[in-house]
């Protein structure tokens, strides 16, 4: 396997404050390797209330004003406005411009994705590249007290509201300084080990952790499960080894844990402060309960660390 620099970024923008809160912390991408960074609007016919709100030389003033915001960031820049649906355009731009890799941002909701007008799952199901899924906060805010007394006030009142609109917080503003791994030593979590194996930048501390799954074993092998755990644990080693002799630098992990995949693994990036989670993933075309796939898409939507999910090479589009 050959794994590819993440030199180049697709960063999908809305223009909303979700957005800005990603390009004002565009710096931590850097330790990932990425150097240059398409910036691009989808302008999506079908959401109205943005047509509305803003005309074609209104966007491009603001499309100009983030891709200089990233150029002092140190970051090569090119920005773009093109129609479609956003997750679809921005596929098909990572492979015109030949980029390794496309950031997304999450509000923890269900599907929910603020940064390309799409869902996460959308993005996740049609997996092509590596995703790198950032996680967002709403700051509070006060809304303010404006009571319609008629229905011709409408737009005045919503415009008034949206002056309004509550910005956003990352959840984790590094990637690098602790990388959770978990692992089924299933062909898509080897390609993710792989592939984080492979990175050149410096990895301070590095978890590999299998988590066995209550459902799965159950009452009928329970009785098994000193055995999976023997057989686990060596799996895990092997790994280790194998990590420490490409980052010798790195300090490695290994967790074997017991209970339900997907929150047992929430719950450790939240009470060990993981910054960065990394997942092999399917996208579409494979059986729906496989073990990745099905819990990378769940912590992807709600982990509070970022996440980056690999494909499979031959899912991959180049």
């Amino acid at each position: 396997m050959s794994n590819q620099k993440l030199h180049h970024a697709i960063l999908g923008t809305d223009f909303s404050k979700a957005v800005a809160e990603i390009i004002d912390n565009s710096e931590m991408v850097k330790t990932l390797g990425i150097e240059k960074i398409s910036l691009v609007h989808v302008l999506n016919l079908r959401d109205m209330i943005s047509v509305e709100r803003f005309t074609i030389e209104g966007l491009g003033k603001k499309l100009t004003e983030q891709k200089e915001l990233l150029q002092t960031k140190g970051f090569e820049v090119e920005s773009e406005m093109i129609f479609g649906i956003p997750y679809v355009e921005l596929e098909k731009k990572r492979r015109e411009k030949g980029a390794q890799i496309i950031i997304v941002g999450s509000h923890g909701r269900t599907g929910s994705s603020s940064t390309i007008g799409g869902t996460i799952a959308d993005v996740l199901q049609n997996l092509k590249a590596p995703v790198l899924v950032v996680p967002l906060e709403k700051k509070e805010a006060v809304q303010p007290e404006l009571p319609m007394k008629n229905f011709y006030q409408y737009e005045k009142i919503m415009l008034e509201l949206q002056k309004h609109e509550p910005g956003w917080n990352l959840k984790c503003n590094q990637l690098v300084h602790h990388i959770l791994l978990p692992t089924d030593f299933s062909d898509f979590s080897e390609e993710a080990f792989q592939y984080l194996k492979e990175m050149e930048e410096k990895l301070p501390k590095v978890t590999l952790l299998h988590v066995q799954d209550e459902i799965k074993i159950g009452k009928h092998l329970d009785f098994k499960l000193e055995e999976f755990n023997k057989i686990d644990t060596q799996r895990l080693i092997r790994l280790k080894k194998e990590f420490q002799s490409a980052h010798p630098e790195t300090e490695v992990q290994i967790e074997l844990l017991y209970g339900k995949p997907t929150q047992v693994i929430l719950n450790f990036i939240k009470e060990y402060e993981v910054s960065l989670t990394v997942m092999g993933s399917q996208g579409r075309g494979f059986f729906e309960g496989m073990f990745m796939g099905s819990v990378s898409n769940q912590v992807a939507r709600h982990s509070s660390s970022n996440v980056l999910i690999i494909p499979l090479p031959d899912n991959r589009t180049e």
